[in-house]
């Protein structure tokens, strides 16, 4: 495996569709003639948030059926993303969410229970406190011949959508080997070299998942993406989504072939839709492809504590207004994987099937005074 990147590609988390195939599937499958998908791509690209053909066909709203034309005005573009969290986010504070060892810090020192960091991987001279800190590529191959507890979750310090993360099951010390997810095998040598200790890498204890959540998804850790506006300082959790892993992916963001979303009701935990795939082979309410477990249904475990959970240290971030907790659930209860400033609008549209522009982000907003100037 030597020269050859042994995590997944990076890649982008919203591939571009081929509109001209959407449009023929559109018509054949919709009934919907290429001029009227025309004419409410011209529409929606002047509304308020200006959809482009590539999110029309990615979000499948030439589908009449599933959408009103009201419910269409109401999906965001996820390039909007930024210009929204610079109202709700004081930027000061983005460290706080964005740099993975602050957040797990302050979370940790208030109580609340976090993945275990067995060590970072960094250069230059950055004190991680207790956390034991790997200097030099030497370190690094001590660490994890001799001193590491198997299995690993590696990913790094101020990464986004899991890319550039791996699983590492365990090291076989005849051949001086990593095994991998899916099977591979790495020489350390080679493992270690593809590290760059420019970017801090966190090696943490791979999670277990709750029993109902390990049968669902064939042992894989997955997490709830729970998301809260804070408002007068006030938590609020608008959104929660399952992130369904599949079942060759290393982690549960959606970008990864095979995963799915699962909405879920923020009230009772209840899974009320599912999802796999976007645009026209988008598949609503299918089975899991390995349990063939039917998810749609499902009452998550600890739905009260994971509630209780992100409302209680929301405030910690409290100048972070729109904010959103990836949560794991354990045989021991919740545990906070991330948090984030804001949240991408597309997990929640495509698992929920509806515009992220409720009444309540939109009054939201208003108070974060996002429309008070045109952008």
């Amino acid at each position: 495996m030597s020269g050859k990147k042994f995590s997944d590609d990076l890649q982008n988390h919203k591939p571009a569709l081929n509109i001209t195939n959407c449009m023929a599937a559109a018509k054949e499958h919709h009934g919907k003639s290429v001029g009227a998908q025309v004419r409410e791509i011209w529409n929606l690209s002047r509304k308020q948030f200006k959809l482009t053909p590539q999110d029309y066909f990615y979000f499948a709203l030439y589908d009449d059926a599933r959408y009103s034309a009201e419910e269409k005005q109401r999906f965001i573009a996820d390039r909007d993303h930024h210009s929204i969290i610079i109202k709700c986010c004081e930027p000061t504070w983005w460290a706080l969410a964005d740099d993975k060892y602050f957040s797990y810090t302050l979370l940790e020192a208030n109580g609340a229970p976090t993945p275990q960091t067995q060590a970072i991987f960094a250069s230059g001279t950055r004190s991680f406190g207790k956390t034991p800190a790997l200097r030099s590529k030497q370190d690094l191959k001590i660490f994890l011949s001799n001193q590491a507890n198997y299995p690993l979750f590696v990913k790094p310090n101020s990464g986004v959508g899991s890319f550039g993360t791996f699983a590492v099951e365990g090291y076989d010390p005849q051949s001086d080997t990593l095994n991998l997810s899916k099977g591979e095998t790495v020489s350390l040598t080679d493992f270690v070299s593809q590290i760059d200790g420019q970017e801090p890498y966190l090696f943490q204890s791979t999670l277990t998942p709750h029993p109902q959540i390990s049968e669902i998804c064939s042992g894989k850790v997955s997490t709830v993406r729970v998301i809260v506006i804070l408002q007068d300082g006030q938590p609020e959790i608008i959104q929660t989504v399952w992130k369904i892993p599949g079942p060759d992916a290393i982690a549960d963001n959606f970008w990864r072939k095979g995963n799915m979303l699962g909405a879920v009701d923020r009230e009772t935990g209840k899974v009320t839709r599912v999802i796999r795939g976007y645009g026209p082979e988008l598949e609503e309410n299918p089975e899991h492809p390995v349990t063939h477990q039917e998810i749609r249904g499902l009452t998550l475990p600890c739905w009260e504590a994971v509630k209780d959970l992100c409302l209680t240290y929301a405030p910690l971030f409290e100048k972070l207004r729109y904010q959103s907790w990836d949560v794991a659930i354990t045989p021991e209860g919740p545990v906070v994987v991330e948090v984030n400033t804001g949240s991408a609008f597309n997990l929640s549209q495509l698992a929920t099937g509806k515009g992220f522009m409720t009444d309540r982000f939109q009054e939201f907003l208003k108070s974060c005074g996002y429309f008070d100037k045109k952008k």
